[in-house]
C-alpha cells in the first residue's frame, strides 16, 4: 500500500549515502503525479539530507512527462550538491538517476542523441566482450 505524506501518495523512495568517511544519508521521495488547475501535471519530489527539505515538482503536459521531469530534477539537484553519492544498486558516484534525453529540441535532435547513445553502448559492449574473451583464454 502506498505511503501518504506532504508529497501526497509516495510512489518511490531511494536511499543514497555519501561515499567516503562521512557516509551521510540522503533520502529521495517521489510522489504520485497529479493534475493541476489548467490541465498540466505536477510530480512532487523531496530530497532530505542536502539542505532544506522542500518539496519541488516536475511539470508536464501529462503524468508521464511530469514524472520524467521530476526524475531529471532529482538528478540535477543531486549533481549540484557536489557530493559523491551512491545507492545500494550502484557504484560510487552512481545515484541511479540517469540523464533524461530531451525531446523539447525536436524529434530530429532526440533521435540523434539516441543514435549516439546506442553507438556508445554497442562500442562499450564490444570492448567488454573482447576483454572477457581475453581473460577466459588466460
Amino acid at each position: 500500500m502506498p505511503m501518504r505524506s506532504q508529497l501526497g501518495t509516495i510512489v518511490g523512495i531511494r536511499r543514497l549515502r555519501e561515499v567516503g568517511p562521512h557516509r551521510q544519508a540522503i533520502i529521495v521521495k517521489v510522489g504520485k503525479p497529479r493534475k493541476e488547475k489548467g490541465g498540466d501535471w505536477a510530480c512532487p519530489f523531496q530530497i532530505s539530507g542536502l539542505g532544506p527539505r522542500k518539496i519541488e515538482n516536475g511539470h508536464g503536459i501529462d503524468a508521464i512527462q511530469a514524472l520524467l521531469m521530476a526524475i531529471e530534477g532529482i538528478r540535477t539537484r543531486l549533481e549540484q550538491s557536489g557530493k559523491q553519492l551512491t545507492w545500494d544498486g550502484g557504484n560510487p558516484g552512481d545515484t541511479g538517476f540517469t540523464r533524461f534525453v530531451p525531446t523539447f529540441f525536436g524529434l530530429d535532435f532526440s533521435k540523434r542523441l539516441d543514435r549516439l547513445i546506442d553507438r556508445e553502448v554497442q562500442r562499450f559492449t564490444r570492448i567488454a566482450e573482447a576483454r572477457y574473451r581475453r581473460n577466459q583464454q588466460r
